[in-house]
């Protein structure tokens, strides 16, 4: 039996965590020997670290000194295991039933690097992260936004940073979450896409399904101005990080002049709709060019495919195991079975 970590970052989040570590806790005995549990705190204000002592004593919690942001938080906490697997997970999910074992029997397979878990918003039945499949149109992952609620065992382009249980050492040798991206946004599909361009694979499985309140840390506030100017971070994080994506992990040559022979006809569409977000995001990126020029070099020597066959090579994988694995059907009425 491989040994695993649940990593939960944190900042200001004990409200959340006093709702929800009760669930993730209990969930630890599902493994022989039981599953650890390590806290980074991204030094909150609100007390957390100390009410985790109180409270949940089985808890390591590591306490950053500064504030750093989510890729550094969770690259703190794999740091801080030695388990052979990290479940990486947000503050703010409640498991639904057995979480643990269903994400281990993929790594039966040495070519599974991580698995996505089932993902439910706070009514239990709207899809939060599914199966998420993409496809290359005109130099830029398309289908972004697409969640399918699938029921059986497959695979993922994305396994989300709040939801994925991945090998430490892959995740360690691959450098983790990439800190240009804090304080987030984009690190794990930066992630995922590096790891499919290294030639090995992302499962996904409903059988392990999490309750998210949903980008909570990010998107809390009291309302009014601060609010507006929470979300207006948001905007502009994922747009510059977008860039910072594009512009470091395209490596196929081809691949690279179809987004540029692009850009500029979707510059324009984001200047008809007033998106500022969009040319901001793209400042923010520029400023930023050596560093990803360096990145995009690195790259470039370790892909082992080209940028559009990652997305030929999963819908290969998911048809092949959907005729194969048809006794997976009966899953939808599993999955069913522990919603209200």
């Amino acid at each position: 039996m491989q040994t695993l970590d649940i990593i939960i970052p944190t900042l200001n989040g004990r409200d959340l965590l006093a709702q929800c570590l009760p669930g993730v806790a209990a969930c630890l005995d599902e493994l022989d020997p039981p599953a650890g549990l390590i806290v980074v705190d991204d030094a909150s204000t609100d007390g957390s670290s100390e009410f985790i002592g109180r409270a949940f004593p089985q808890v390591r919690v590591v306490e950053l000194p500064q504030n750093s942001g989510f890729p550094r938080a969770i690259n703190a906490g794999a740091a801080a295991s030695d388990a052979d697997l990290l479940l990486l997970l947000n503050n703010d999910m409640i498991p639904l039933g057995s979480v643990l074992a269903p994400l281990l029997e993929h790594f039966e397979d040495p070519d599974v690097a991580a698995v996505a878990a089932r993902v439910v918003k706070w009514d239990r039945a709207t899809i939060d992260v599914g199966r998420r499949l993409r496809t290359w149109e005109r130099g830029e992952i398309g289908g972004v936004g697409n969640n399918d609620d699938h029921p059986g065992l497959s695979y993922t382009f994305f396994a989300s940073g709040g939801a994925m249980l991945v090998r430490r050492d892959w995740f360690i040798g691959l450098g983790g979450f990439d800190e240009m991206y804090s304080p987030g946004y984009v690190e794990d599909t930066d992630f995922c896409f590096r790891t499919w361009k290294r030639g090995r694979k992302i499962a996904y499985d409903p059988r392990s399904t999490f309750v998210h309140m949903g980008s909570a840390t990010f998107s809390r506030g009291s309302g009014g101005p601060r609010r507006l100017a929470r979300l207006c971070r948001v905007r502009y994080l994922m747009r510059r990080n977008a860039f910072c994506f594009y512009w470091s992990c395209l490596t196929d040559p081809r691949a690279r002049r179809e987004y540029w022979r692009n850009l500029p006809g979707r510059a324009c569409r984001a200047m008809l709709r007033g998106d500022l977000f969009y040319f901001a995001g793209m400042l923010g990126a520029a400023a930023r060019l050596r560093l990803l020029r360096r990145r995009l070099r690195r790259e470039q020597q370790a892909a082992q495919m080209s940028d559009p066959a990652v997305f030929e090579a999963i819908a290969r994988l998911c048809a092949s195991r959907e005729s194969a694995a048809q006794p997976h059907a009966a899953h939808k009425l599993e999955t069913a079975a522990i919603l209200p």
